[in-house]
């Protein structure tokens, strides 16, 4: 029986259970590559921010699924995502992450592209067909990709939902990490930490909205203990639950979600400039809150100095929080690329985007005290996965207790609620069922 067929005959409604989900989901092959082709090949995936590719013939390689891409900046200033495949012999054309180059030769049988992916010449035109049509040949153009303040997102189907509509309300999160910025902007051009994780990308994605682990994962993490402290003048955390008790877990739809603290942080008085402590400069500090009142008034500018940036997971690949944007690429059933990027604010003082990138490598860098933790318990997971005579993996954690509806009236439960990975899955068996 080949994959395909073997896929057909998954009932997803069987392994996916309002409170659990089986084990199956994160070993079974088939349903590895049925994922490809219900959500990877489908929907909207995150592959890039359009300040990787600023000039006219910039690019830089990924991956849609295991499909390899390039993104590019045309000369008419047009961001596009093209496959990284010759039409002439199907050989990858660029072999770097990223350059600048005007057109791409293939290293093959030197057939040139330009960056907008036209072909624009072959060697030996004249030992081809004379109906040979070069405007044939051009690179595959993946049909569908949107920005959103510079996120960029493709689909390889050429029809479906609009990214807007895919985003929802997630869309306000990227709008509050990118308002942080004295001018609204971000870049993502500072280099990015690139791993091979021996788990489902499932996983990954769970984890990246799950407060629960945070208390015996990270139970060392002096730096997130010191996060939640009482400020001075501030009314107490509700008995036996601390700071971390007044964060929300909502559910955003669409297999988005995220963990709100911005209620906690209203009661902490935490804000983001109180954050950086002694390690910036006033002057800096000024001028940057300067910035932000410019660009939004003075009123909104302390508003989102006080929230803070949003930590939200926008299904199937994308994660941002505090100073970085993540996202994971599927290379099997067992192995997953994770990519941490730094993001730094256009015009900031030089001296808060330095600090973002030394917190950035404190803690997620090759030696940083956080994400080592991630990366042990991510490979320990799957590891326990193959222990067959336990199949069910439990997300009930909060499921009896009433869900609220915020002032956004978005549905939220405690920060320790497994309401997050809950929406996840109920995603995931709607678009693995569909036809």
């Amino acid at each position: 029986m080949d994959m395909a067929t073997r896929s057909s005959l998954i009932d997803y409604a069987a392994l996916v259970r309002p409170d659990r989900v089986h084990s199956r989901l994160y070993l079974d092959p088939a349903i590895f590559e049925d994922e490809l082709e219900r959500i990877w090949y489908r929907e909207w995936v995150f592959v890039g921010h359009d300040s990787e590719v600023p000039n006219p013939g910039d690019y830089r390689t990924g991956h849609l699924g295991k499909q390899p891409i390039i993104i590019t900046r045309g000369r008419d200033m047009k961001v596009r995502v093209l496959l990284n495949r010759c039409t002439h012999r199907g050989n990858t054309l660029c072999q770097q992450r990223q350059g600048n180059a005007p057109t791409i030769t293939c290293a093959y049988h030197g057939w040139t592209f330009g960056c907008e992916g036209d072909l624009q010449g072959m060697l030996f035109r004249e030992d081809y067909p004379p109906d040979f049509k070069r405007e044939d040949y051009g690179l595959y153009r993946v049909p569908r990709v949107e920005l959103h303040r510079g996120f960029i997102f493709a689909s390889l189907s050429p029809t479906g939902k609009s990214l807007k509509e895919h985003l929802g309300p997630a869309a306000a999160n990227i709008d509050r990490f990118c308002d942080l910025s004295p001018t609204g902007e971000i870049t993502m051009n500072h280099g990015v930490y690139r791993m091979r994780i021996e788990c489902n990308w499932k996983m990954w994605m769970e984890n990246s909205v799950d407060a629960y682990h945070v208390y015996q994962t990270h139970g060392s993490n002096v730096y997130l203990a010191n996060m939640f402290e009482a400020k001075e003048g501030k009314a107490p955390p509700p008995p036996g639950k601390g700071y971390f008790g007044l964060i929300h877990a909502r559910d955003l739809g669409n297999g988005h979600s995220d963990l709100d603290m911005r209620p906690q942080r209203r009661v902490t008085g935490m804000t983001y400039t109180g954050e950086w402590s002694g390690d910036i400069p006033q002057a800096a500090q000024r001028a940057y809150v300067e910035g932000l009142e410019k660009l939004h008034g003075k009123a909104k500018a302390e508003q989102i100095l006080t929230e803070g940036p949003a930590h939200t997971v926008i299904f199937p690949n994308l994660f941002n929080m505090l100073q970085e944007i993540r996202w994971c690429v599927p290379v099997s059933v067992n192995e997953t690329y994770i990519y941490y990027a730094p993001c730094l604010f256009k015009g900031a003082p030089d001296e808060i985007n330095t600090a973002r990138l030394r917190r950035d490598e404190g803690a997620y860098g090759p030696a940083g005290f956080q994400l080592s933790d991630d990366i042990e318990v991510w490979a320990r997971n799957y590891q326990g996965l193959q222990a067959r005579e336990v199949e069910w993996i439990l997300m009930n954690r909060g499921i009896h207790q009433p869900v609220g509806r915020d002032q956004d009236g978005i549905p939220y439960q405690g920060d320790l609620s497994e309401l997050t990975m809950r929406s996840q899955w109920r995603h995931y068996l709607e678009l693995m069922s569909s036809p």
